[in-house]
């Protein structure tokens, strides 16, 4: 009403090395050289690695809590991996 919009969309980035504004469409920063298409592949790895590691710490969980019942290491029956979560008398 009484001043300009602001508006929200961004037409430009900034480098996070040197700082340098850029345009969205820049896939290396003109001063320093930076990847910004480096930095995509880096976080797909990042997240790959996590979602393993999260499994592996499941399935060790898993057999910690089977050997902590003292059931056998490979379940004989789908009811008996279930009794591993779920304590049924």
């Amino acid at each position: 009403m009484f001043g300009k919009k602001k508006n929200k969309t961004q037409d430009h980035k900034f480098c996070p090395v040197c700082g340098i504004k850029l345009k969205l469409t820049d896939t290396f920063c003109i001063k320093c050289g930076y990847s910004f298409e480096a930095r995509a592949t880096k976080n797909k790895k990042s997240k790959k690695k996590n979602l393993i590691l999260i499994i592996s710490l499941l399935v060790i969980c898993y057999f910690g809590l089977r050997y902590a019942n003292g059931q056998t290491w490979i379940p004989t029956s789908f009811a008996d991996a279930l009794r591993t979560i779920i304590p049924i008398k």
